[in-house]
């Protein structure tokens, strides 16, 4: 019996890979083959799609001022085609609702049941399911034949804000998302003064190193657009400086670890000077020169 060269195995294998790599690859090109003549078979599913084309190319061609009623029409027709074919809408899938009520989503939407899927104006949906207030980011795509799917990215409750005649809640951008039903957002810190809904997410993250200070904050105050005041839990205050938070905050926490002066109630702790920390009952509200206690910065 002659033996197999080496050269005739390796061309024995190269075949077989081959082979394996056709089969591989024919399948699905088979499967989508099956596919596109089923639909193509059905007369109207035909007619639906070659109206569709034709007038997607005549809008496209008649953009012009006097041939857009044309262009118009066909359009309708074929939207009309498209929908008798069994291109219509038949269902909203929602993804990441949380908060959003239903019935503010649903008016938002704007859409009737049957309505041809390809007349369904995208961007007109998304930009008013955008504007409901819990949303943040919205994507709607059509699901062919007959669903439109609405994905959305809540706005996480951040903080309240307050303003002069109200009171709201706000994201961590510092967008507003609402003034009602607030009483289970109670627990937030709430912010105040013109310029603090942009720059609240930076001091709370400043506050990450310092939690002794940032469980007990209920309230910040940006005080003359260039510096905060911190309101504690237990009445008492944080006058930070208008630079260097952290180098302030460092001397606080020095004295902190020795006199523990955080723990005392309604007490003022101003931070302002570089060289010293000054302490009085937060009551007062005096100058500098009025007999405050001063603490001589190590």
């Amino acid at each position: 019996m002659p033996k197999v060269t080496k050269q005739a195995a390796k061309a024995t294998w190269r075949r077989r890979l081959a082979d394996m790599a056709l089969s591989i690859l024919a399948t699905p090109l088979n499967l989508l083959a099956i596919v596109l003549r089923l639909m193509w078979s059905t007369r109207r599913v035909r007619l639906a799609s070659v109206a569709l084309l034709i007038a997607l190319m005549v809008t496209a061609l008649f953009r012009f001022a006097p041939l857009q009623p044309a262009a118009d029409y066909v359009q309708a027709q074929a939207y009309r085609l498209s929908g008798e074919a069994g291109f219509r809408l038949d269902d909203i899938t929602v993804e990441g609702r949380v908060r959003t009520q239903k019935a503010d989503l649903v008016r938002a939407v704007q859409l009737q049941l049957e309505t041809p899927i390809f007349a369904i104006d995208l961007d007109d949906v998304h930009a008013r399911v955008q504007q409901l207030p819990w949303v943040g980011e919205t994507v709607v795509t059509r699901r062919l034949p007959n669903i439109l799917h609405i994905s959305i990215r809540e706005r996480e409750p951040f903080a309240l804000y307050k303003d002069k005649s109200s009171l709201m809640l706000i994201d961590d951008t510092g967008a507003k998302i609402t003034g009602n039903h607030l009483l289970k957002f109670s627990h937030l810190p709430t912010f105040s003064g013109e310029g603090s809904r942009a720059r609240a997410a930076d001091l709370m993250l400043t506050l990450q190193a310092y939690p002794v200070i940032r469980n007990r904050l209920v309230a910040a105050e940006w005080v003359g657009q260039r510096r905060w005041t911190l309101q504690l839990d237990h009445g008492g205050a944080v006058h930070l400086p208008d630079g260097d938070i952290a180098t302030a905050l460092d001397r606080l926490m020095e004295l902190e670890r020795d006199r523990r002066i955080l723990a005392i109630e309604n007490q003022a702790i101003d931070l302002r000077l570089p060289d010293r920390i000054l302490l009085r009952p937060e009551a007062q509200r005096s100058s500098q020169a009025d007999g405050r206690k001063t603490v001589e910065a190590s």
